[in-house]
């Protein structure tokens, strides 16, 4: 009872998310959550991983091959092409956005 009496009344935003930054992860809460989603969380980093790996290898070959595979495409098919290799590459940005957060 003696630690809620020391609590403050108020906290700004900013030192709040100081706080959060600089506190220390629970290492026991942290086993619960492994051990109990174990192989759903196994089952989903084996299809991001390979999510992961396709879309870097469609990349690569796009850019490889870009001329052989823009030869007799119209216009749209031009555009669509180029949409969707921006889209990977934002995919893959928000991927590891999601794995560093993750890691943290």
């Amino acid at each position: 009872m003696s630690e809620s009496n020391n609590l403050p009344q108020a906290i700004s935003h900013k030192k709040l998310s100081y706080l959060m930054l600089k506190a220390q992860k629970d290492s026991h809460f942290s086993d619960e959550l492994t051990e109990t989603g174990s192989p759903e969380k196994r089952e989903f980093d084996e299809l991001i991983n390979n999510w992961e790996a396709s879309t870097k290898k469609l990349i690569n070959e796009l850019s490889k091959r870009k001329q052989n595979l823009l030869k007799d495409k119209s216009p749209n098919s031009l555009i669509a092409l180029g949409a969707m290799e921006v889209h990977l590459n934002m995919a893959l940005q928000a991927l590891n956005a999601f794995n560093k957060e993750f890691d943290e």
